[in-house]
């Protein structure tokens, strides 16, 4: 059987939308809060895995469009020092 993993870095920003996109009600507390009750699954200073490729995977992401910029950012709203790191990590 195949699975696909996503990469870390790419699952830790996809967690930030969905928190957002989830944030209306739709599902368990958990699951709403996403990230933000689980922590973002990067350590404070994004060295969990390699920062460069998080780094990279926060820009791409950024660049796919206006309501993703706009998820990511409620979020980060939500989260000052996950966005000082990812602002840190020059992304």
């Amino acid at each position: 059987m195949l699975v696909q993993v996503p990469r870390p870095e790419r699952y830790a920003i996809h967690k930030l939308i969905i928190a957002d996109r989830r944030r209306d009600g739709a599902g368990s507390p958990e699951v709403r809060e996403g990230p933000r009750a689980g922590g973002f699954p990067y350590r404070s200073d994004g060295r969990r895995y390699r920062p460069d490729d998080l780094a990279r995977a926060y820009a791409t992401a950024l660049e796919v469009g206006p309501r993703w910029r706009e998820h990511i950012g409620n979020s980060l709203k939500r989260m000052p020092d996950t966005r000082g790191m990812l602002d840190s990590l020059g992304a």
